[in-house]
């Protein structure tokens, strides 16, 4: 058999397998494409190259090209039939003896991508080489890269990279337990480490370092969440959820899981408006849809009860606001607390609904500090002199000024919309209680007929 006939052949052969290989692939969803250099090196944070020179490569590392990439599989298997008369020259060199030059290789971590000499590394892969000669220039990089990594695992490392490489909790806590997988979370992570910098100083009446803010928030925040989480085997019932995962998920969805699931005992909470359930309703809705109905029974009656976590979110979202709105520096007096999470929300909605109404006023753009303390001296401050005035706060024990100030503003909106007029808002806040003190009633009679007689 000639040599031109059996590297033919082979091409024949190493094509079958490459297509065999792309439908196993697809079959298990998993990544069969070779590693594109450019796209990755523009992804990973580059922190130089050096030359490594002539080595002994091996082939299985090589995992990627800078070029080629889209002629051959994972496995350097031809996947176009365009690569046929390179390849079979190759081949043809193997059985002539001909000595083949080294290949130009990066190296990035573990592996290899390919800058010329894709077809000599299909070649040699195929006729069963472990290692090839090659010319060597290293990439260096913060990140560990083996053969299996996947272009989305690389995303997510570069991720990581850059949120130690900003929070240095890598140094200040070697034994950190943070996966951080995209973009959004890591941004959402920094901002906790802010916010929480700024309460940490408005606690102590002094600037706090970054490092500080970083470990405090780790030991007092982050930690005491995810162990509560390891603790009450919490981690298997979402087996596709790191640890950070469910933080920043419970951080966003525990008041509204709560909501959901309450128990409506007499005098347990005011009544909502017809907005606060929609809302609530529709964040219960979207929740569910990530995640079936019994992992969130689990999860909600572990944290029923946990006052701590509470406060956390408390604490979180009060020193968000009072950093987004600066109110606490113009006003040391200033004092916003809610009994439930996700007020502070509400509260923020208000200030740019009033800097929208400040803007059309005036014909101009108004900034965001200026409304705020216009908010805070005009719409917030009144009401709650009246609160104060006729000592409603007395009739909703348990329930804060900023509480009432919701959701007094919140039924005046509704009687307004019902009524066509607005009503002042000493009689929405007897309307309220009134409305309240009817529907605590109406449950304890209802608790009363389900009880059994003696």
């Amino acid at each position: 058999m000639s040599i031109e006939h059996m590297a033919q052949m082979n091409f024949d052969r190493a094509r079958r397998k490459a297509f065999w290989r792309r439908v196993l692939f697809w079959i298990t969803g998993d990544s069969n494409d070779l590693l594109p250099f450019d796209d990755i090196r523009h992804k990973l944070p580059i922190r130089g190259q050096h030359y490594l020179g002539l080595k002994q490569v091996p082939i299985n590392q090589i995992v990627g090209s800078s070029g080629r990439y889209r002629d051959f599989d994972r496995a350097f298997l031809p996947i176009q039939d365009r690569t046929r008369g390179r390849w079979l020259s190759i081949d043809q060199a193997h059985y002539q003896d001909v000595i083949l030059p080294p290949v130009d290789l990066y190296k990035m971590g573990e592996i290899y991508f390919v800058k010329d000499g894709n077809h000599r590394v299909s070649v040699a892969r195929q006729r069963g080489q472990e290692d090839i000669d090659a010319i060597v220039i290293e990439i260096d990089i913060p990140i560990q890269l083996t053969p299996e990594v996947r272009i989305d695992e690389l995303l997510a490392q570069k991720e990581q990279v850059a949120f130690l490489d900003q929070t240095q909790l890598d140094k200040l806590r070697p034994d950190f337990r943070i996966q951080v997988k995209n973009e959004d979370q890591r941004i959402q992570l920094v901002e906790h480490i802010a916010v929480h910098r700024w309460y940490l100083g408005e606690q102590k009446k002094q600037e706090v370092s970054y490092e500080e803010a970083v470990l405090s928030w780790y030991q007092e925040v982050y930690l005491p969440l995810v162990d509560s989480l390891e603790e009450n085997q919490l981690l298997g019932i979402f087996p596709n959820l790191s640890e950070t995962d469910l933080y920043l998920w419970i951080i966003k969805y525990l008041y509204y899981l709560r909501q959901g699931y309450r128990d409506d005992s007499a005098g347990s909470k005011p009544i909502d408006s017809e907005k606060d359930i929609s809302a609530r309703e529709e964040a219960v809705r979207q929740v569910l849809e990530e995640y079936p109905l019994k992992q969130l029974n689990q999860l909600v009656s572990v944290l029923r009860n946990a006052e701590w976590l509470d406060n956390l979110i408390l604490n979180q979202d009060r020193a968000a606001f009072y950093r987004r709105t600066g109110l606490k520096d113009v006003y040391p007096d200033a004092n916003f607390e809610t009994s439930t999470p996700g007020q502070f929300e509400k509260l923020l909605e208000h200030i740019d609904v009033h800097r929208w109404y400040l803007g059309e006023q005036r014909g101009s753009e108004v900034s965001y500090a200026e409304a705020a303390k216009s908010w805070y001296e005009n719409v917030y401050l009144p009401l709650v002199a009246i609160i104060r005035e006729q000592d409603i706060l007395t009739d909703f024990p348990g329930r804060t000024e900023t509480d009432l100030y919701l959701w007094i503003i919140s039924h005046q909106w509704i009687l307004r919309e019902s009524m066509g007029s607005e009503l002042p808002v000493e009689q929405v806040a007897e309307q309220l209680a009134e409305a309240y003190f009817q529907e605590v009633s109406k449950k304890k009679g209802a608790r009363k007929s389900r009880k059994k007689p003696d």
